[in-house]
């Protein structure tokens, strides 16, 4: 789905938690513009809805660069912070000094585009009318993205207000629920997602965006998972088929790939706008602008097909050493690539002094990087600001690895195995002889690094983990260099869920903060 995603103007109110105040409307008929009453009434309506429902993946996980936090892509492991400024500026610490709160406007954007997709989602279940088997279909898939949007909002936030209508100005005023309710209703989307939806085979190729029975099962085994429930798990991972992985690595983030073999879902982007410097900052944009930000400040590399990037959120030295301790040169080559590398392209560059700049840690990124190929090549055109780069939000490693956590935990170990070797024999790494839950955890990091699943992991997975990974700060690789990790700063008590939104706690009476905040 690369062309441009339609946007349904279908209805001003939003739903719990996103309305700051009320005010009185202008009861006026807006030319252009269907009311909810008239608007789903017939299959192009209907299209058009459930488009605009897939619209809030990409404002989900790729929104509001600029705020000192990327919620989608914490720095634990895999990454330390990026940002911008000269050389005597403060560096950007994203979340190293905790100088985020209940006010950070990425909190608050991760927060209301959930809730914008969770509204556009209950427009759809509670308006249209399951007529024929278009419409059957339509719905399963606003389930099964209802089900997607809450499982982020209570992944991240915890407790959290459960709506499933539109709302009438008297019920803005929203309670929190306990996340059990959150999990329950996830799970009942996704069961009547499974029994509606076609696997993703029976799709054309145009229609491959779309939620399928292995996505509705993968993310049902996931939110099992969460819960501890492992054989429920497994059952629903087993039930996720027609996907495979693909044989080289580096080519699953390409445009080539998308929607591909190993995709079950993804975050679609365009490069046909076609944008110049006259950029729409601080708005909506079709093009996938965090290619650009989080591609390698080192400068064009031609050698390696790069355009030079803006610095984000780039890899550290504990990642390049995971991968050299297994042995895997080849995930590490589609996902990195160190100074000595970069001096071997460049030798001669005289612009080359490490020591003086900002946002390098003496790596460079290259998963989603800033790569030529993957951006507009129209004449005129700003490279910088046109890479249509879908971002993977569900693939089958990913899958397997959950599949094998939950084999681990439920006791079949031979199953766990195998799952695990599967990601570890594309990958060109010996199989291992047993498993382990810390194999899984080491795994994952290395499969899955810059993919946004990290920090996500190391919480569900405990306190002792999420403290040793988390709260011990590692120092910068040179002096004047970032460190990678929160450190002493990392609260698991508090830091475990995000806040919720101050404009929300202001604005909702029932409304409560989590912990710490």
């Amino acid at each position: 789905m690369k062309n441009k995603i339609a946007i349904l103007g279908v209805g001003a109110a939003l739903v719990a938690g996103i309305l700051a105040a009320c005010s009185d409307q202008l009861e006026q008929d807006v030319n252009g513009v269907s009311s909810i009453e008239t608007f789903y009434a017939t299959d192009d309506d209907a299209q058009l809805a459930i488009v605009a429902t897939y619209d809030m993946l990409t404002a989900d996980n790729l929104f509001d660069w600029a705020s000192p936090t990327l919620i989608k892509t914490l720095p634990s492991d895999e990454g330390t912070a990026g940002g911008g400024g000269s050389t005597d500026q403060p560096r950007y610490q994203q979340l190293d000094n905790y100088t985020w709160d209940s006010g950070n406007p990425a909190v608050q954007a991760t927060w209301q585009v959930n809730y914008y997709g969770v509204f556009r989602a209950n427009m759809i279940i509670e308006n249209l009318e399951p007529e024929n088997a278009l419409r059957e279909r339509i719905i399963g898939e606003a389930k099964a993205l209802r089900a997607y949007y809450y499982l982020e909002l209570v992944t991240q936030f915890g407790d959290i207000p459960l709506v499933l209508k539109g709302l009438e100005p008297s019920e803005f005023n929203q309670a929190r629920v306990p996340k059990a309710e959150i999990y329950a209703q996830i799970e009942a989307d996704l069961n009547d997602a499974v029994a509606a939806l076609p696997h993703k085979s029976e799709y054309s190729d145009a229609d491959k965006f779309r939620m399928s029975k292995g996505t509705a099962n993968a993310l049902l085994g996931k939110v099992l998972l969460y819960q501890g429930r492992y054989a429920e798990a497994v059952a629903a991972f087993d039930l996720v088929t027609g996907y495979s992985l693909i044989d080289n690595y580096a080519d699953i983030f390409t445009e080539a790939q998308e929607f591909g073999d190993e995709s079950l879902l993804e975050a679609s982007f365009s490069s046909q706008v076609p944008y110049d410097w006259n950029y729409p900052w601080g708005t909506r944009f079709e093009n996938n602008l965090h290619v650009q930000l989080m591609g390698a400040r080192a400068g064009s590399t031609p050698e390696l097909g790069l355009i030079a990037g803006w610095g984000f959120n780039y890899p550290s030295e504990k990642l390049w050493d995971a991968f050299n301790d297994m042995g895997d040169t080849e995930r590490r080559d589609a996902t990195m690539f160190s100074e000595q590398q970069y001096l071997s392209y460049k030798s001669t560059d005289p612009n080359f002094d490490g020591s003086t700049w900002w946002d390098y840690n003496k790596f460079f990124r290259l998963k989603y990087g800033s790569y030529d190929a993957e951006t507009n090549q129209d004449p005129g055109v700003a490279k910088e600001l046109n890479y249509g780069t879908n971002w993977r939000l569900i693939r089958y490693a990913d899958v397997l690895l959950l599949s094998a956590e939950a084999k681990l935990q439920s006791g079949d170990n031979a199953g766990a195995l195998a799952d695990i070797n599967k990601v570890r024999a594309r990958a060109g790494v010996a199989a291992l002889g047993s498993v382990t839950l810390q194999d899984i955890i080491d795994e994952r990091f290395v499969e899955l690094a810059f993919e946004g699943h990290r920090y996500f992991d190391l919480i569900r997975w405990g306190e002792a983990i999420a403290n040793a990974e988390l709260g011990v700060q590692v120092p910068p690789t040179f002096e004047g260099g970032d460190p990678a990790h929160f450190g002493d700063n990392f609260d698991f008590a508090k830091h475990q869920l995000f806040p919720i939104p101050n404009s929300d706690i202001a604005a909702a009476t029932n409304m409560t903060q989590n912990p710490g905040y």
